[in-house]
């Protein structure tokens, strides 16, 4: 790579192409079938998060049930019914700087390089899934939903002045998992209109993802002698059964829909920017990583979890 200790022009442009390519490997490189990432659309709703360092999202109530009649006059709605809620999420800043001497790079130090890249790489991912799997990890205490109340609970209040329960106990199996399931299905929205969440996607730690797996998509029922067949893999074959190592508790799990309110919005991707190394006092490149998102858990609906214990 001829030029890599130039300051200016096309020869700095390559050496940050270089190391954007070894860092987008690097990413790519620790995608795993059954992990849930940050950028997951089941597991996190995806949105941007326009021009603002906080997000202000609003929950509107959706009307209720239709209204009914046997003239062409409507029926007066309720006005709780078209009430709504908001809640307010601060975007965080993400940043770090890999610092490469001048004259390793001169000595075509590519390996050693590569390898850093790689591991800032893996950091940038983990921070990434960290920040956003903390939503879960909290769930059951201190992250709140636009009601006040922890994400999980059994005494949520929607719009309607409903209590909406949506949290679960005992430890992962056959029956805990049918009253996870039996509550998403006949779970009110904000409004009191039994929605008719399904579940699309069962989401726990390393530690629980072989039961998991083995409880949902066994072809027969786990765990017993009888050939019965699995209710959840024939009912549900598209339910994807994710893990991942920043779930910190090992016995808890978590059932979603397509329409649930656990948001991660993106303020800005991660973007690189390569200083040269002559406006350093030592004569180091920086390769700077900044990202700017936000993950919040805006509503209850369409999320059950269960503490496992």
């Amino acid at each position: 790579m001829d030029g890599l200790t130039n300051d200016s022009g096309p020869s700095l442009n390559l050496v940050k192409t270089g190391l954007d390519n070894l860092f987008n490997q690097a990413t790519m490189d620790i995608a795993t079938v059954g992990k849930a990432t940050a950028t997951n659309p089941l597991v996190f709703v995806q949105m941007p998060a326009g021009s603002v360092a906080a997000v202000q999202s609003t929950i509107i109530g959706g009307g209720g049930y239709f209204g009914q009649s046997t003239d062409d006059v409507p029926p007066t709605k309720d006005a709780a019914k078209r009430a709504y809620a908001t809640k307010q999420s601060q975007v965080i800043n993400f940043f770090e700087n890999l610092p490469i001497s001048r004259t390793f790079m001169e000595d075509q130090q590519l390996a050693a390089v590569s390898k850093s890249v790689q591991q800032f790489a893996m950091a940038w991912k983990s921070s990434q899934d960290r920040n956003a799997f903390a939503t879960y990890n909290n769930g059951f205490t201190t992250q709140t939903t636009a009601d006040g109340v922890a994400l999980f609970s059994n005494s949520h209040v929607n719009l309607n002045g409903d209590t909406v329960d949506n949290l679960e106990t005992g430890a992962l199996a056959n029956d805990t998992l049918n009253t996870s399931v039996v509550s998403l299905r006949g779970q009110i929205n904000q409004t009191g209109v039994i929605a008719g969440y399904e579940p699309k996607f069962l989401l726990c730690s390393s530690t629980l993802h072989q039961t998991a797996m083995a409880t949902a998509k066994s072809v027969l029922r786990a765990g017993t002698g009888n050939n019965d067949l699995n209710y959840y893999s024939e009912m549900y074959p598209g339910m994807e059964v994710l893990y991942s190592p920043f779930i910190t508790s090992t016995t808890a799990y978590f059932l979603g829909s397509f329409t649930h309110g656990v948001t991660r919005f993106e303020r800005e991707g991660l973007s690189t920017t390569l200083v040269p190394w002559s406006v350093s006092p030592s004569d180091q490149y920086l390769y700077k990583m900044r990202a700017r998102e936000v993950v919040d858990s805006i509503d209850f609906n369409g999320l059950v979890g269960s503490t496992g214990a």
